[in-house]
């Protein structure tokens, strides 16, 4: 009997968001399927923090689509966000809240409190903050702040995780039990996408990757389907697959003196957005598959001009 391949996860049509005449998300599209863990690439100013807090809701398209687990964020808002987790890359905290109290307010915002006193204390023990859990929040230095943040995603129930650089200001140890939540999230039926410059861990840890540059999807799915769109020989690692994206998409000025990353960079011209990416089979996985059937991963690759 033929199994049944489960609808994506996340699904995005016609994503844009402008300031001014700058289109950060211009047209973007993206199909993602569960189970999955997804590398977000890009050069600074691609868009990319921008695609996330756009997915997470914090940010508002101008137009486009956004669903979580087939639930429209416009127009079903509260059912999608039940399913939705978000880790930025700069957390912020009440500063009258202890660790744990942080953790126990997520938890009861979203009706999660049954386990809470088992799970919160092996998360917290994961990522060495138990000792810390009765701090305030405005003690912790930068990386466990983000420690913090990343124990609040993983506190609630959720179907899509979205993390902005979360190993950015980790030690290696945390970065380490930060891969291994994930991929026990992955298990379970999870699909995480995160942003990251670490580009070795990358290689060896996602299923799939999406590459984004001027607000555009450029390409999505597994080393092998990208190392062939990209006309590149079956030794290439991430980083030759990335630049030669990157080279085959140039054409764009310097960045701008401000660093921000979604503004820093505009296109001489106004690109055309891509057609909805198609879902192909997908590639086999190292991983072990969750119980469910295994879902079909999004190959897709921007046509050359």
């Amino acid at each position: 009997m033929d199994q049944l391949i489960p609808p994506p996860a996340l699904e995005v049509y016609d994503l844009t968001k402008r300031y001014g005449d700058h289109a950060v998300l211009d047209n973007l599209n993206l199909k993602l399927p569960p189970a999955s863990l997804v590398g977000l690439l890009g050069p600074n100013g691609a868009g990319k923090t921008t695609l996330l807090k756009s997915l997470a809701g914090l940010v508002k398209p101008e137009k486009g689509t956004i669903k979580i687990n087939g639930h429209d964020l416009s127009t079903q808002e509260s059912e999608a966000r039940r399913y939705l987790a978000y880790v930025p890359d700069v957390p912020n905290f009440y500063v009258e809240l202890t660790v744990i109290e942080h953790m126990e307010l997520l938890a009861r915002a979203h009706n999660a409190m049954t386990d809470f006193t088992e799970k919160s204390e092996r998360l917290l023990r994961r990522f060495g903050l138990w000792e810390a859990r009765h701090q305030p929040s405005f003690t912790l230095s930068r990386g466990m702040s983000q420690k913090l943040s990343i124990c609040c995603g993983f506190i609630r129930p959720s179907k899509v995780m979205l993390l902005d650089e979360p190993g950015g200001t980790l030690d290696i140890r945390s970065v380490s039990r930060l891969y291994e939540a994930l991929d026990e999230y992955r298990e379970e039926g999870g699909l995480a996408i995160f942003s990251s410059h670490q580009w070795e861990a990358l290689q060896d840890f996602c299923d799939m990757f999406v590459l984004v540059d001027r607000g555009q999807t450029l390409a999505v799915g597994g080393l092998d389907f990208l190392r062939e769109s990209a006309d590149l020989p079956p030794e290439a690692g991430l980083r030759d697959i990335y630049l030669a994206f990157m080279e085959d998409d140039a054409g764009l000025d310097e960045p701008a003196e401000n660093g921000d990353e979604d503004t820093a960079r505009k296109p001489e011209e106004p690109p055309v957005g891509p057609p909805t990416p198609p879902v192909a089979p997908p590639p086999p996985r190292n991983a072990a598959p969750s119980k469910s059937a295994k879902p079909s991963a999004p190959n897709y690759r921007k046509p050359r001009s």
